[in-house]
């Protein structure tokens, strides 16, 4: 897991790790990350269910402290590469881990804010689905 204490370079080493081998718009959503002090690291293995075999996976950025998954998606001109990411929500949504997928079309204008907030929504729910069990006893 990365620290959010400054490195040697200046840069998180999921930063420095995102600036060496990441797409563009990986490095856009790290850096935001960064800017409002979300902890993520890059690639990080998760185990799923994929067609009844376990596979890992490394999703592009996984933010551990809220167990959110980020996942960057190129074009989407390519049916095959839609399908994917489609059989890619499903399996994430199956193994329980929340996936925010963006694109460079959803990097524009108040684009930080509003990964901010869905971040917060899932956070919301979660707390709210546990708050819930009370309600059971």
């Amino acid at each position: 897991m990365i620290s959010m204490v400054r490195g040697e370079q200046g840069l998180e080493p999921g930063l420095d790790e995102v600036e060496a081998r990441g797409s563009r718009g990986e490095k856009q959503i790290a850096r935001m990350l960064t800017r409002y002090g979300v902890r993520y690291v890059y690639e990080h293995p998760v185990a799923v269910l994929d067609r009844g075999r376990v596979r890992v996976w490394y999703p592009d950025l996984w933010l551990p402290d809220y167990g959110i998954v980020i996942e960057y998606v190129g074009s989407r001109a390519d049916e095959d590469y839609v399908e994917g990411i489609e059989h890619k929500k499903a399996v994430y949504e199956v193994a329980g881990f929340p996936a925010i997928f963006l694109d460079a079309g959803s990097l524009s204008g108040g684009w930080p804010m509003r990964v901010i907030e869905r971040i917060g929504d899932i956070v919301k729910e979660r707390a709210r689905k546990f708050d819930s069990l009370d309600d059971m006893r």
